[in-house]
């Protein structure tokens, strides 16, 4: 997965004034690392049917789950739980769409989003409210929408327009769901991606990105600790957690090409795009 919830990822900012600044700071952490991770919770069909379409890696397998809870929604207008998957399918879907883009610390993924992209954000923030109206409270919808917010940032005006409320729906995860592994991940990937004048923290991030990896059956924490040990300076350990990545799903596309990269010695091996060549050679 590449450049994925990049929370605060308009680390590129440079010069701007103390008020801004403060604006953009990402603030204490809204979760500590657990020692242990309880056992998750029993999916229910529809977030089974989601997740199962995201190990794909293709937008198209989320394309068939996203028009299902559409229409379930249509049926039911009042199943919180619906609304709740749908804003996270869209999510996934939005996420999916960048995929193939390399990781770069302190940039964000797009400096202008992509109309499908851009769609399906409004569309997920749409149904995560709607969730919140018909009672959804939990820690994962505050989660989920944090996750919507910081797709949209793609420079300094939209990062000061969102980092605040990505920030407060964090904190407001943490309180409800602290133990939740997918909110370790974006945590992590805010002390990761932010450039090292502005919090940047590998070594904090992999801590947060291993507690994730080994509580949740996901593996994009594993390909996001792959990057945090590279950018220790510690090839082999990276090497290992793709590997680890590869072999709980063979469909990140992105995870094999990277992981070919660092076997090969190759500079930059998170930064740069996945061409289709590498796609072809990594199979």
């Amino acid at each position: 997965m590449s450049r994925a919830i990049p929370i605060l990822s308009a680390a590129c900012v440079v010069g701007i004034g103390i008020t801004g600044w403060l604006r953009l700071a990402p603030g204490e952490a809204t979760a500590q690392v657990p020692e242990t991770a309880t056992p998750p919770e029993a999916r229910q069909p529809a977030e089974t049917a989601l997740h199962a379409a995201r190990r794909h890696c293709s937008v198209e397998a989320l394309d068939a789950v996203v028009a299902d809870l559409v229409q379930r929604t249509r049926t039911a207008p009042q199943d919180a739980e619906a609304w709740h998957v749908l804003a996270e399918a869209h999510l996934e879907r939005a996420q999916q769409r960048s995929h193939l883009r390399g990781i770069v610390v302190g940039e964000p993924v797009f400096t202008e989003l992509p109309e499908a992209m851009s769609d399906d954000l409004d569309a997920g923030l749409a149904a995560a409210a709607e969730a919140r109206r018909l009672g959804d409270d939990s820690g994962t919808i505050y989660r989920i929408e944090a996750g919507l917010m910081s797709q949209r940032i793609t420079g300094l005006s939209t990062a000061l327009q969102w980092n605040g409320k990505i920030t407060e729906a964090l904190r407001k995860a943490g309180e409800k769901a602290g133990e939740d592994p997918s909110l370790h991940t974006a945590l992590g990937l805010r002390k990761m991606l932010a450039p090292s004048w502005f919090g940047h923290d590998p070594a904090a991030a992999l801590e947060h990105f291993t507690f994730a990896a080994e509580a949740g059956d996901d593996e994009r924490p594993a390909v996001f600790a792959a990057m945090a040990t590279y950018l220790q300076h510690k090839r082999q350990q990276a090497i290992e957690w793709l590997q680890r990545a590869v072999t709980k799903n063979p469909d990140n596309k992105f995870a094999r090409v990277v992981l070919r990269r660092l076997r090969r010695g190759e500079e930059d091996p998170f930064g740069r795009d996945v061409t289709a060549s590498e796609l072809a050679a990594a199979k």
